[in-house]
């Protein structure tokens, strides 16, 4: 019963964050399992919002701005806790970067496909059909998600997603504007239901993200600089 209520209230913490973002967008501005192969500055709403000053004195808003690739921003809903985050690690299209405090999240592609040392991680995914279809424009995507149990297993929870792009968006990180596609991503599977949200820049880079890490976890909320 616990598991059902989790994913029940992923799927409606899902609704509500899309609900504030769509209110925010009014505003101004807005081998093979994939296990095997993985190995705080406050940016307003994801959809656009004031600027905060930087979570840490070593890193500051100028650094990220002029250091293109070197950070990445990174605010844990279900902490409510902003950090900033530094590359730890390159595998292939995989970049694992980690926090002040030891969490780290790998993306590809923009994507995110594992953490380790939230409340319940992501142990691996496989999203390279969400990719394609990001830069196709949109279309079908099939996911696929693993999870550690409370028995230490590994759980995998197979997802059939739906990517459509929603127009082009402006937003605003650290005052400084940027034209992105705005792409919403639907998913469903068996036990688990969620919505990520990405924003596309002109070469096609996912520059925002709000992304679904797992029941317990929630959400990220994602700027990649």
């Amino acid at each position: 019963m616990g598991t059902v209520l989790a994913m029940m209230n992923f799927t409606k913490c899902a609704a509500t964050v899309l609900a504030l973002l769509s209110a925010a967008a009014c505003g101004p501005l807005a081998k093979d399992s994939p296990v095997s192969r993985v190995g705080n500055v406050l940016i307003g709403s994801v959809a656009g919002g004031a600027d905060a000053p930087a979570a840490t004195a070593s890193i500051t808003q100028e650094q990220v701005q002029s250091e293109p690739g070197k950070y990445v921003r990174v605010y844990t809903r279900n902490q409510d806790r902003w950090d900033t985050n530094v590359q730890s690690g390159n595998n292939g299209n995989r970049t694992t970067w980690v926090d002040s405090s030891g969490i780290s999240i790998t993306f590809e592609n923009g994507i995110v496909v594992a953490t380790r040392g939230l409340i319940r991680d992501l142990m691996a995914a496989d999203v390279s059909e969400v990719t394609a279809a990001i830069r196709s424009g949109g279309g079908e995507a099939r996911r696929r998600h693993e999870f550690l149990t409370n028995m230490d297993r590994i759980s995998t929870e197979l997802l059939q997603c739906r990517i459509v792009s929603q127009g082009p968006e402006t937003i605003e990180r650290l005052k400084t504007k940027r034209n992105t596609t705005r792409f919403e991503e639907k998913c469903s599977g068996e036990g688990l239901q969620f919505t990520n949200v990405y924003w596309v820049n002109g070469a096609g880079a996912v520059i925002r993200s709000l992304q679904a890490i797992s029941p317990q976890a929630g959400y990220l909320q994602i700027d990649i600089f």
